[in-house]
């Protein structure tokens, strides 16, 4: 079987059908970050802004040679619109390249240790994909793996959130996580799901061997195929019993995190 045969989830999406030729990022950590993991075509900041932000900012991007235009409030809102938590910064980015499932296992083995990942099925929430993308970029993992139909994809709300994480940790989109899924499991990867009823405590789990964490949706959970494809499904005990659930991004966090300290020996 050919390697392009085994990475065949449906097909790789990669968003080059109709997509748009720049993308807006907002505020002024977000768009520090792309400036400084990327180069924006263009800095636009409503007049009367200061701090040393702001100054970071436009030094920078006058070494990157990046066109900076300081425009009257209300030009500011009629070029960019109102997005919420704009900060009166803004930056015109290329949009955001998806990679290949069959680049992202690639690269992942490239770094040392063994690879991890991360499959999100069906999130919805921009916020939340964009908390899960800069923890896992902060926590050294691979990549991470989206659906291209019902769920967030990574929007000017997403980078914004991800406050520059969106501009280093590479994304696979595909049609079909289950295909996705059973393409990984031939490649070694271990499939471990993060669910509420999940049968092993997550700070039990081996996490010490090739990975997939796979987040279920706000709500729902995982998918049933999906869940029936995890080798593992991790709950996380809650012993304040007035705690209901966590958030996604925040249930996430914790288990990222317990792999990382597990990985680097910071746990026993």
């Amino acid at each position: 079987m050919s390697r392009a045969d085994r990475f065949d989830p449906g097909k790789n999406i990669t968003g080059e059908d109709n997509k748009p030729d720049k993308d807006l990022v907002v505020g002024r950590q977000a768009v520090l970050e792309s400036l400084r993991s990327g180069k924006p075509l263009r800095i636009i900041l409503a007049e009367g802004l200061k701090g040393a932000i702001i100054n970071e900012i436009v030094q920078l991007a006058r070494q990157r040679k990046v066109p900076v235009e300081k425009l009257s409030r209300n030009d500011f809102l009629r070029e960019t619109g109102d997005v919420a938590g704009n900060q009166g910064v803004a930056a015109m980015v290329s949009p955001f390249e998806y990679t290949e499932l069959e680049d992202l296992v690639a690269t992942s083995r490239s770094k040392s240790g063994d690879p991890f990942l991360i499959m999100l099925d069906h999130l919805e929430d921009p916020h939340n994909l964009g908390a899960i993308m800069r923890t896992a970029d902060a926590a050294g993992v691979g990549g991470l793996i989206i659906p291209s139909h019902r769920a967030a994809g990574v929007s000017a709300a997403v980078r914004k959130v991800a406050c520059g994480a969106a501009e280093r940790i590479p994304v696979a989109m595909v049609a079909n996580l289950n295909q996705a899924a059973e393409a990984l499991k031939k490649e070694g990867f271990w499939l471990y799901g993060a669910e509420a009823d999940g049968s092993e405590n997550f700070y039990r789990a081996d996490f010490c061997r090739p990975l997939v964490l796979v987040v279920g949706s706000e709500g729902k959970g995982l998918s049933r195929l999906l869940r029936q494809n995890c080798d593992l499904l991790l709950s996380i005990p809650m012993p304040g019993a007035a705690a209901g659930s966590l958030n996604v991004s925040a249930a996430s966090a914790i288990i990222i995190y317990t792999a990382l300290a597990q990985r680097e020996g910071w746990l026993p």
